[in-house]
Protein backbone atom coordinates (compact mmCIF):
# COMPACT_ATOMS: atom_id res chain seq x y z
CA UNK A 1 0.00 0.00 0.00
CA UNK A 2 2.91 1.90 0.92
CA UNK A 3 4.48 1.38 -2.25
CA UNK A 4 1.49 2.28 -4.41
CA UNK A 5 1.08 5.46 -2.83
CA UNK A 6 3.97 6.84 -3.24
CA UNK A 7 4.04 5.93 -6.98
CA UNK A 8 0.86 7.83 -6.91
CA UNK A 9 3.03 11.07 -5.16
CA UNK A 10 5.40 10.60 -7.55
CA UNK A 11 3.00 10.75 -10.72
CA UNK A 12 1.16 13.54 -9.22
CA UNK A 13 4.57 15.63 -8.68
CA UNK A 14 5.48 14.88 -12.37
CA UNK A 15 2.26 15.69 -14.06
CA UNK A 16 1.35 18.65 -11.49
CA UNK A 17 1.98 21.45 -13.84
CA UNK A 18 2.39 19.72 -17.28
CA UNK A 19 0.26 22.02 -19.97
CA UNK A 20 -0.46 20.59 -23.41
CA UNK A 21 -2.21 22.63 -26.08
CA UNK A 22 -4.17 22.28 -29.06
CA UNK A 23 -6.11 24.02 -32.02
CA UNK A 24 -9.98 22.81 -31.86
CA UNK A 25 -10.88 24.73 -34.27
CA UNK A 26 -11.24 21.97 -37.03
CA UNK A 27 -13.74 19.41 -36.63
CA UNK A 28 -12.55 16.04 -35.49
CA UNK A 29 -9.76 17.52 -34.01
CA UNK A 30 -7.21 14.95 -32.12
CA UNK A 31 -6.09 16.47 -28.27
CA UNK A 32 -3.81 15.46 -25.04
CA UNK A 33 -3.70 16.48 -21.60
CA UNK A 34 -1.35 14.71 -18.80
CA UNK A 35 -3.56 13.30 -16.20
CA UNK A 36 -3.02 15.94 -13.28
CA UNK A 37 -2.14 19.00 -15.49
CA UNK A 38 -4.02 21.90 -18.10
CA UNK A 39 -4.86 21.71 -21.40
CA UNK A 40 -5.80 24.45 -23.34
CA UNK A 41 -7.90 23.80 -26.30
CA UNK A 42 -8.84 26.80 -28.81
CA UNK A 43 -12.14 26.24 -29.93
CA UNK A 44 -12.73 29.15 -32.02
CA UNK A 45 -10.48 32.66 -32.90
CA UNK A 46 -13.12 35.21 -30.96
CA UNK A 47 -16.69 34.75 -29.27
CA UNK A 48 -17.30 38.44 -30.78
CA UNK A 49 -20.41 38.91 -32.66
CA UNK A 50 -21.57 35.32 -31.36
CA UNK A 51 -25.13 35.01 -30.17
CA UNK A 52 -24.97 31.96 -28.56
CA UNK A 53 -22.57 28.79 -28.27
CA UNK A 54 -22.40 25.83 -26.54
CA UNK A 55 -19.79 23.69 -25.45
CA UNK A 56 -20.86 19.84 -24.07
CA UNK A 57 -18.86 16.76 -23.15
CA UNK A 58 -19.97 13.35 -24.60
CA UNK A 59 -23.04 15.14 -26.02
CA UNK A 60 -24.93 15.20 -22.32
CA UNK A 61 -22.95 17.24 -20.05
CA UNK A 62 -23.19 21.19 -20.58
CA UNK A 63 -19.96 22.45 -19.61
CA UNK A 64 -19.71 25.91 -21.52
CA UNK A 65 -23.20 28.47 -21.82
CA UNK A 66 -22.33 31.35 -23.96
CA UNK A 67 -24.92 34.04 -25.01
CA UNK A 68 -24.01 37.35 -26.20
CA UNK A 69 -23.87 40.54 -23.83
CA UNK A 70 -23.84 37.93 -20.38
CA UNK A 71 -21.13 36.35 -18.59
CA UNK A 72 -19.87 32.98 -19.53
CA UNK A 73 -21.40 30.16 -17.64
CA UNK A 74 -18.81 27.56 -16.79
CA UNK A 75 -19.86 24.46 -14.66
CA UNK A 76 -16.83 23.56 -13.04
CA UNK A 77 -14.46 25.63 -11.11
CA UNK A 78 -11.55 23.81 -13.11
CA UNK A 79 -12.84 25.32 -16.05
CA UNK A 80 -11.85 28.62 -17.66
CA UNK A 81 -12.77 30.54 -21.06
CA UNK A 82 -11.10 33.30 -23.00
CA UNK A 83 -13.88 34.93 -25.00
CA UNK A 84 -11.38 37.50 -26.94
CA UNK A 85 -9.18 34.45 -28.12
CA UNK A 86 -11.71 31.62 -27.72
CA UNK A 87 -9.35 29.52 -25.77
CA UNK A 88 -10.72 26.78 -23.16
CA UNK A 89 -9.06 25.42 -19.92
CA UNK A 90 -9.38 22.43 -18.05
CA UNK A 91 -7.30 22.67 -14.97
CA UNK A 92 -6.26 19.26 -12.42
CA UNK A 93 -7.23 17.08 -15.37
CA UNK A 94 -8.46 13.63 -14.84
CA UNK A 95 -9.02 10.43 -16.64
CA UNK A 96 -12.89 11.04 -16.47
CA UNK A 97 -12.20 13.79 -18.55
CA UNK A 98 -11.38 12.30 -21.94
CA UNK A 99 -14.18 11.68 -24.28
CA UNK A 100 -15.33 13.52 -26.82
CA UNK A 101 -16.59 17.45 -26.80
CA UNK A 102 -19.09 19.06 -29.05
CA UNK A 103 -19.14 22.84 -30.02
CA UNK A 104 -22.62 24.13 -31.14
CA UNK A 105 -22.90 28.04 -32.33
CA UNK A 106 -26.39 29.36 -32.87
CA UNK A 107 -27.86 32.39 -34.87
CA UNK A 108 -30.36 34.81 -33.52
CA UNK A 109 -33.40 32.54 -33.90
CA UNK A 110 -31.95 29.86 -32.20
CA UNK A 111 -30.72 27.44 -35.45
CA UNK A 112 -27.83 25.13 -34.95
CA UNK A 113 -25.42 27.08 -37.57
CA UNK A 114 -22.02 25.36 -36.60
CA UNK A 115 -21.02 21.60 -35.23
CA UNK A 116 -17.56 20.64 -34.16
CA UNK A 117 -16.22 17.83 -32.66
CA UNK A 118 -13.02 17.50 -30.77
CA UNK A 119 -12.00 14.18 -29.02
CA UNK A 120 -9.62 14.55 -25.91
CA UNK A 121 -7.47 12.14 -24.75
CA UNK A 122 -6.42 12.17 -20.73
CA UNK A 123 -2.44 9.84 -20.78
CA UNK A 124 -0.22 9.51 -17.22
CA UNK A 125 3.25 11.03 -18.21
CA UNK A 126 6.39 9.66 -17.92
CA UNK A 127 7.80 9.60 -14.31
CA UNK A 128 10.96 8.23 -14.87
CA UNK A 129 13.49 6.10 -16.95
CA UNK A 130 16.29 3.88 -15.90
CA UNK A 131 18.67 2.16 -18.45
CA UNK A 132 20.07 -1.99 -17.59
CA UNK A 133 22.95 -3.12 -19.41
CA UNK A 134 24.20 -7.01 -19.22
CA UNK A 135 27.32 -7.93 -21.00
CA UNK A 136 26.56 -11.66 -22.92
CA UNK A 137 28.62 -14.85 -23.40
CA UNK A 138 30.10 -13.71 -26.65
CA UNK A 139 30.83 -10.16 -25.71
CA UNK A 140 27.35 -8.40 -26.76
CA UNK A 141 25.65 -5.94 -24.47
CA UNK A 142 21.90 -6.27 -23.96
CA UNK A 143 20.23 -2.68 -22.76
CA UNK A 144 17.15 -2.60 -21.40
CA UNK A 145 15.41 0.80 -21.30
CA UNK A 146 12.72 0.51 -18.45
CA UNK A 147 10.29 3.56 -17.65
CA UNK A 148 7.73 3.87 -15.24
CA UNK A 149 4.20 5.36 -15.44
CA UNK A 150 3.34 6.95 -18.78
CA UNK A 151 0.31 5.56 -20.88
CA UNK A 152 1.79 4.09 -24.33
CA UNK A 153 4.97 5.08 -23.79
CA UNK A 154 7.13 5.03 -27.08
CA UNK A 155 10.80 4.45 -27.33
CA UNK A 156 13.79 5.68 -29.29
CA UNK A 157 17.41 5.16 -28.87
CA UNK A 158 20.77 7.28 -29.98
CA UNK A 159 24.59 6.40 -29.75
CA UNK A 160 26.39 9.84 -29.75
CA UNK A 161 23.54 11.57 -30.75
CA UNK A 162 22.57 9.76 -33.76
CA UNK A 163 20.14 6.92 -34.40
CA UNK A 164 21.19 3.08 -33.90
CA UNK A 165 22.16 1.77 -36.92
CA UNK A 166 21.90 -1.81 -38.30
CA UNK A 167 25.77 -1.90 -38.17
CA UNK A 168 25.52 -1.32 -34.32
CA UNK A 169 21.98 -3.70 -33.56
CA UNK A 170 22.52 -7.25 -33.36
CA UNK A 171 18.55 -7.61 -32.13
CA UNK A 172 16.06 -5.16 -31.36
CA UNK A 173 15.01 -1.54 -33.24
CA UNK A 174 14.67 1.73 -32.63
CA UNK A 175 11.43 1.46 -31.31
CA UNK A 176 11.71 -1.07 -28.79
CA UNK A 177 12.97 -0.82 -24.80
CA UNK A 178 15.15 -3.96 -25.14
CA UNK A 179 18.39 -3.95 -27.84
CA UNK A 180 20.98 -6.06 -27.91
CA UNK A 181 24.36 -3.90 -29.04
CA UNK A 182 27.23 -5.53 -30.85
CA UNK A 183 30.39 -6.47 -29.96
CA UNK A 184 32.52 -2.80 -31.14
CA UNK A 185 29.31 -0.48 -30.11
CA UNK A 186 30.81 2.43 -27.44
CA UNK A 187 29.78 5.63 -26.18
CA UNK A 188 27.14 7.67 -25.04
CA UNK A 189 24.07 5.68 -25.65
CA UNK A 190 20.18 7.62 -24.47
CA UNK A 191 17.05 5.77 -24.56
CA UNK A 192 13.94 8.44 -24.71
CA UNK A 193 10.66 7.18 -23.66
CA UNK A 194 8.10 9.32 -24.69
CA UNK A 195 3.88 9.92 -25.15
CA UNK A 196 1.82 12.86 -26.34
CA UNK A 197 2.25 14.49 -23.20
CA UNK A 198 6.07 13.59 -21.83
CA UNK A 199 9.05 12.71 -23.16
CA UNK A 200 11.97 11.86 -20.61
CA UNK A 201 15.83 10.89 -21.37
CA UNK A 202 18.24 8.71 -19.27
CA UNK A 203 21.53 8.03 -20.93
CA UNK A 204 24.98 6.77 -20.24
CA UNK A 205 28.47 6.24 -21.36
CA UNK A 206 28.76 2.65 -22.80
CA UNK A 207 31.85 0.82 -23.69
CA UNK A 208 33.05 -2.13 -25.34
CA UNK A 209 31.93 -5.49 -23.23
CA UNK A 210 35.43 -7.56 -22.47
CA UNK A 211 37.24 -9.55 -19.64
CA UNK A 212 38.28 -7.49 -17.13
CA UNK A 213 40.23 -8.59 -13.76
CA UNK A 214 38.16 -7.42 -11.04
CA UNK A 215 39.04 -8.64 -7.34
CA UNK A 216 36.58 -8.84 -4.47
CA UNK A 217 36.97 -9.31 -1.32
CA UNK A 218 35.37 -11.87 1.49
CA UNK A 219 36.19 -12.12 5.10
CA UNK A 220 39.22 -10.37 4.63
CA UNK A 221 40.44 -12.94 1.71
CA UNK A 222 41.05 -11.36 -1.80
CA UNK A 223 38.86 -13.22 -4.57
CA UNK A 224 40.27 -12.79 -7.68
CA UNK A 225 38.60 -14.14 -10.94
CA UNK A 226 38.10 -13.08 -14.59
CA UNK A 227 34.88 -12.13 -15.39
CA UNK A 228 32.83 -10.56 -18.65
CA UNK A 229 31.99 -7.29 -17.39
CA UNK A 230 31.44 -3.40 -19.03
CA UNK A 231 31.37 -0.02 -17.63
CA UNK A 232 30.27 0.35 -14.08
CA UNK A 233 29.38 -3.60 -13.83
CA UNK A 234 30.02 -5.43 -10.28
CA UNK A 235 31.77 -7.78 -10.01
CA UNK A 236 29.55 -10.78 -8.67
CA UNK A 237 29.41 -10.47 -5.15
CA UNK A 238 29.97 -13.10 -2.17
CA UNK A 239 27.76 -14.27 -0.19
CA UNK A 240 28.88 -13.73 3.41
CA UNK A 241 27.92 -10.13 5.22
CA UNK A 242 31.33 -9.04 5.89
CA UNK A 243 32.22 -8.85 2.18
CA UNK A 244 32.69 -5.93 0.29
CA UNK A 245 32.65 -5.78 -3.96
CA UNK A 246 34.67 -3.78 -6.26
CA UNK A 247 33.24 -1.17 -8.87
CA UNK A 248 34.82 -0.55 -11.97
CA UNK A 249 35.12 2.88 -12.68
CA UNK A 250 35.03 4.63 -15.71
CA UNK A 251 37.17 3.44 -18.33
CA UNK A 252 39.95 6.30 -19.50
CA UNK A 253 39.57 5.84 -22.98
CA UNK A 254 37.22 9.18 -24.08
CA UNK A 255 38.00 11.30 -21.64
CA UNK A 256 38.39 14.78 -22.30
CA UNK A 257 40.02 17.61 -20.21
CA UNK A 258 39.82 21.23 -21.45
CA UNK A 259 42.16 24.15 -20.38
CA UNK A 260 42.28 28.06 -21.10
CA UNK A 261 46.11 28.11 -21.61
CA UNK A 262 46.12 31.86 -22.80
CA UNK A 263 47.37 33.10 -19.46
CA UNK A 264 51.18 32.81 -19.04
CA UNK A 265 51.72 30.08 -16.54
CA UNK A 266 48.39 28.44 -17.11
CA UNK A 267 48.24 25.10 -15.17
CA UNK A 268 46.42 22.06 -17.03
CA UNK A 269 45.66 18.74 -16.53
CA UNK A 270 45.19 15.56 -18.87
CA UNK A 271 43.78 11.79 -18.18
CA UNK A 272 46.38 8.72 -19.18
CA UNK A 273 45.04 7.17 -22.39
CA UNK A 274 42.63 10.49 -23.08
CA UNK A 275 42.44 14.16 -24.42
CA UNK A 276 43.12 17.29 -24.04
CA UNK A 277 42.21 20.73 -25.76
CA UNK A 278 44.28 23.63 -24.73
CA UNK A 279 43.16 27.06 -25.76
CA UNK A 280 46.38 28.72 -26.87
CA UNK A 281 44.76 31.68 -28.08
CA UNK A 282 41.96 33.86 -29.68
CA UNK A 283 42.40 32.71 -33.29
CA UNK A 284 45.92 32.26 -35.24
CA UNK A 285 44.27 34.17 -38.16
CA UNK A 286 46.79 36.78 -39.11
CA UNK A 287 50.17 35.38 -37.54
CA UNK A 288 53.00 35.73 -39.47
CA UNK A 289 54.22 32.98 -37.49
CA UNK A 290 54.11 30.73 -34.06
CA UNK A 291 55.71 28.19 -32.34
CA UNK A 292 54.76 25.36 -29.56
CA UNK A 293 57.51 23.60 -27.98
CA UNK A 294 57.79 20.95 -25.36
CA UNK A 295 60.53 21.34 -22.78
CA UNK A 296 62.34 23.92 -25.10
CA UNK A 297 63.69 21.23 -26.95
CA UNK A 298 60.76 19.23 -28.58
CA UNK A 299 59.15 21.60 -31.34
CA UNK A 300 55.37 20.31 -31.50
CA UNK A 301 53.59 22.86 -33.93
CA UNK A 302 54.91 25.39 -36.15
CA UNK A 303 53.00 27.62 -38.78
CA UNK A 304 54.68 30.55 -41.53
CA UNK A 305 52.00 32.61 -43.24
CA UNK A 306 50.31 31.51 -46.16
CA UNK A 307 51.91 27.94 -45.26
CA UNK A 308 49.92 24.50 -43.68
CA UNK A 309 50.52 23.86 -39.84
CA UNK A 310 53.11 21.32 -39.59
CA UNK A 311 52.18 19.18 -36.51
CA UNK A 312 54.75 16.58 -35.72
CA UNK A 313 52.74 13.92 -34.32
CA UNK A 314 49.55 12.35 -35.56
CA UNK A 315 48.31 12.33 -31.93
CA UNK A 316 48.05 16.22 -32.57
CA UNK A 317 45.22 18.69 -34.15
CA UNK A 318 45.01 22.60 -34.11
CA UNK A 319 42.17 24.87 -35.30
CA UNK A 320 43.84 27.90 -36.50
CA UNK A 321 40.00 29.52 -36.16
CA UNK A 322 39.81 29.30 -32.17
CA UNK A 323 43.62 28.87 -31.68
CA UNK A 324 42.78 25.38 -29.99
CA UNK A 325 45.14 22.47 -29.68
CA UNK A 326 44.38 18.61 -29.01
CA UNK A 327 46.38 15.96 -28.03
CA UNK A 328 44.57 12.72 -28.47
CA UNK A 329 46.01 9.43 -26.40
CA UNK A 330 48.07 10.95 -23.70
CA UNK A 331 50.72 9.42 -22.40
CA UNK A 332 52.23 10.24 -19.31
CA UNK A 333 55.60 11.69 -20.80
CA UNK A 334 53.24 14.45 -22.37
CA UNK A 335 53.60 15.99 -18.97
CA UNK A 336 55.94 18.83 -18.48
CA UNK A 337 56.12 22.58 -19.47
CA UNK A 338 54.64 23.88 -23.09
CA UNK A 339 56.01 27.20 -24.52
CA UNK A 340 54.20 29.17 -27.34
CA UNK A 341 56.61 31.36 -29.16
CA UNK A 342 54.37 34.40 -31.74
CA UNK A 343 56.63 35.74 -34.33
CA UNK A 344 56.32 39.29 -36.02
CA UNK A 345 57.14 39.94 -39.98
CA UNK A 346 61.07 40.59 -39.04
CA UNK A 347 61.52 36.78 -36.83
CA UNK A 348 61.17 38.84 -33.81
CA UNK A 349 59.81 37.06 -30.83
CA UNK A 350 56.85 39.55 -29.90
CA UNK A 351 55.04 36.99 -27.31
CA UNK A 352 56.05 33.85 -25.15
CA UNK A 353 53.68 32.21 -22.76
CA UNK A 354 54.15 28.76 -20.69
CA UNK A 355 52.05 26.50 -19.79
CA UNK A 356 52.41 23.20 -17.22
CA UNK A 357 50.50 20.01 -18.40
CA UNK A 358 49.96 17.43 -15.66
CA UNK A 359 48.77 14.05 -17.20
CA UNK A 360 47.19 11.85 -14.12
CA UNK A 361 45.59 8.03 -14.31
CA UNK A 362 42.33 8.35 -13.52
CA UNK A 363 40.94 6.87 -10.20
CA UNK A 364 39.81 3.36 -12.03
CA UNK A 365 37.29 1.67 -9.04
CA UNK A 366 36.27 2.26 -5.23
CA UNK A 367 34.88 -0.19 -2.88
CA UNK A 368 34.20 0.27 0.68
CA UNK A 369 35.32 -2.00 3.69
CA UNK A 370 33.45 -1.74 6.67
CA UNK A 371 33.86 -3.76 10.35
CA UNK A 372 31.91 -3.32 13.39
CA UNK A 373 34.04 -2.35 16.60
CA UNK A 374 33.83 -3.57 19.87
CA UNK A 375 31.79 -0.98 21.40
CA UNK A 376 29.44 -1.12 18.23
CA UNK A 377 31.24 1.66 16.21
CA UNK A 378 32.22 1.60 12.86
CA UNK A 379 35.20 1.73 11.04
CA UNK A 380 35.38 2.20 7.07
CA UNK A 381 37.41 2.48 4.74
CA UNK A 382 37.52 4.29 1.49
CA UNK A 383 40.21 2.51 -1.50
CA UNK A 384 40.53 2.98 -4.29
CA UNK A 385 42.79 1.93 -7.43
CA UNK A 386 44.58 3.98 -10.08
CA UNK A 387 44.19 7.30 -9.73
CA UNK A 388 46.81 9.60 -9.48
CA UNK A 389 46.89 12.06 -5.96
CA UNK A 390 43.41 10.73 -5.46
CA UNK A 391 40.77 13.02 -2.95
CA UNK A 392 38.08 11.98 -0.86
CA UNK A 393 34.95 12.97 0.31
CA UNK A 394 32.27 11.50 2.49
CA UNK A 395 28.55 12.05 2.80
CA UNK A 396 25.17 10.52 4.39
CA UNK A 397 22.05 10.29 2.76
CA UNK A 398 23.25 13.54 0.97
CA UNK A 399 24.87 15.77 3.61
CA UNK A 400 28.30 15.77 4.55
CA UNK A 401 29.51 13.67 7.25
CA UNK A 402 29.50 15.68 11.14
CA UNK A 403 31.48 15.79 14.33
CA UNK A 404 27.58 14.08 15.66
CA UNK A 405 28.36 11.30 13.37
CA UNK A 406 32.30 11.06 13.03
CA UNK A 407 34.12 9.28 15.80
CA UNK A 408 37.44 9.83 14.30
CA UNK A 409 38.35 10.77 11.15
CA UNK A 410 37.23 13.85 9.03
CA UNK A 411 35.65 14.17 5.97
CA UNK A 412 38.76 14.02 3.57
CA UNK A 413 40.40 11.35 4.97
CA UNK A 414 40.01 7.59 3.22
CA UNK A 415 39.36 6.30 6.77
CA UNK A 416 36.59 7.00 9.37
CA UNK A 417 35.13 6.16 12.56
CA UNK A 418 31.21 6.37 12.30
CA UNK A 419 29.65 6.11 16.20
CA UNK A 420 27.29 3.71 17.07
CA UNK A 421 24.12 5.39 16.48
CA UNK A 422 24.79 6.23 12.67
CA UNK A 423 22.92 4.77 9.82
CA UNK A 424 21.97 5.84 6.58
CA UNK A 425 23.59 5.36 2.81
CA UNK A 426 27.01 6.10 3.25
CA UNK A 427 28.95 7.12 0.41
CA UNK A 428 33.03 7.67 -0.56
CA UNK A 429 33.87 10.02 -3.43
CA UNK A 430 37.43 9.89 -5.02
CA UNK A 431 38.15 12.33 -7.03
CA UNK A 432 41.63 13.73 -8.81
CA UNK A 433 41.55 16.25 -11.68
CA UNK A 434 40.62 14.29 -14.65
CA UNK A 435 38.54 12.00 -12.78
CA UNK A 436 35.60 11.61 -9.92
CA UNK A 437 34.55 8.26 -8.79
CA UNK A 438 31.82 7.10 -5.78
CA UNK A 439 30.83 3.87 -4.05
CA UNK A 440 28.11 3.42 -1.23
CA UNK A 441 26.45 1.57 1.35
CA UNK A 442 23.42 1.22 3.45
CA UNK A 443 24.68 1.05 6.85
CA UNK A 444 22.63 0.43 10.18
CA UNK A 445 22.94 1.77 13.23
CA UNK A 446 24.36 -0.77 16.37
CA UNK A 447 22.22 -2.51 18.31
CA UNK A 448 24.13 -4.55 21.02
CA UNK A 449 23.23 -8.07 21.58
CA UNK A 450 24.45 -8.54 24.66
CA UNK A 451 21.95 -5.67 25.54
CA UNK A 452 19.27 -7.81 24.33
CA UNK A 453 20.29 -11.10 25.79
CA UNK A 454 20.36 -9.43 28.81
CA UNK A 455 16.51 -7.80 28.52
CA UNK A 456 15.51 -11.34 27.74
CA UNK A 457 17.44 -12.37 31.05
CA UNK A 458 15.62 -9.99 32.72
CA UNK A 459 12.22 -10.16 31.60
CA UNK A 460 12.38 -14.06 32.33
CA UNK A 461 13.79 -13.12 35.77
CA UNK A 462 10.64 -11.33 36.28
CA UNK A 463 8.29 -13.49 34.82
CA UNK A 464 9.60 -16.11 37.11
CA UNK A 465 9.15 -14.04 40.41
CA UNK A 466 5.46 -13.25 39.46
CA UNK A 467 5.16 -16.92 38.41
CA UNK A 468 6.06 -18.09 41.96
CA UNK A 469 3.86 -15.19 43.56
CA UNK A 470 0.97 -16.37 41.73
CA UNK A 471 2.23 -20.14 42.82
CA UNK A 472 1.72 -19.37 46.23
CA UNK A 473 -0.59 -17.01 46.17
CA UNK A 474 -2.84 -19.61 44.81
CA UNK A 475 -1.58 -22.23 47.39
CA UNK A 476 -2.04 -19.96 50.25
CA UNK A 477 -5.45 -19.34 49.38
CA UNK A 478 -6.18 -22.95 48.45
CA UNK A 479 -4.63 -23.87 51.67
CA UNK A 480 -7.54 -21.09 53.46
CA UNK A 481 -10.47 -22.65 51.80
CA UNK A 482 -9.77 -26.54 52.99
CA UNK A 483 -9.44 -25.15 57.00
CA UNK A 484 -12.61 -23.51 56.24
CA UNK A 485 -14.15 -26.68 54.92
CA UNK A 486 -12.90 -28.48 58.08
CA UNK A 487 -13.77 -26.19 60.92
CA UNK A 488 -16.91 -24.49 59.81
CA UNK A 489 -17.10 -22.26 63.46
CA UNK A 490 -13.80 -20.47 61.91
CA UNK A 491 -15.60 -18.58 60.02
CA UNK A 492 -18.30 -17.28 62.69
CA UNK A 493 -17.64 -13.94 64.35
CA UNK A 494 -17.14 -13.58 67.69
CA UNK A 495 -19.77 -11.95 68.82
CA UNK A 496 -22.10 -14.77 67.64
CA UNK A 497 -19.95 -17.63 68.98
CA UNK A 498 -20.30 -15.66 72.72
CA UNK A 499 -24.34 -15.71 72.13
CA UNK A 500 -24.41 -19.20 71.30
CA UNK A 501 -22.16 -20.19 74.50
CA UNK A 502 -24.65 -17.55 76.60
CA UNK A 503 -27.78 -19.28 75.17
CA UNK A 504 -26.59 -23.09 75.81
CA UNK A 505 -25.71 -22.02 78.81
CA UNK A 506 -28.69 -20.75 79.92
CA UNK A 507 -30.66 -23.66 78.84
CA UNK A 508 -28.94 -26.04 81.07
CA UNK A 509 -29.92 -24.15 84.22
Amino acid sequence: MEAVLGLCLMLLRVSHGVETQCDGRQDGAQCYGAVGGTVALQLMDSVVGLVRYRWTFNNTKIILNGRKNTPVNLTDNRYSFTPSNGTFRMNNLRRSDGGEYTLLIFDSNGTNTEKRTLKLVVQAPVSSVRLVSECLSQGEMRVSCLSEGGDSPQYSWTLDGHTLTDAELLTGHNETNNITLKQHVSGRLACSVRNHVSDVLKQQMISTCGFTFINCTSDGKHISQWVFAANNTLCIEPTTASSTVTEMGPPTEGVETQCDGRQDGAQCYGAVGGTVALQLMDSAVGLVRYRWKFNNTKIILTRRKNTLVNLTDNRYSFTPSNGTFRMNNLRRSDGGEYTLNIFDSKGTNTEQRTLKLVVQAPVSSVRLVSERLSQGEMRVSCLSEGGDSPQYSWTLDGHTLTDAELLTGHNETNNITLKQHVSGRLACSVRNHVSSVFADEKISAFKDPALLICGMMFAVAVISVIGIFIFFHLKKKKYKQGEVATNPRAMEPSGDSFSAVELRSSSDH
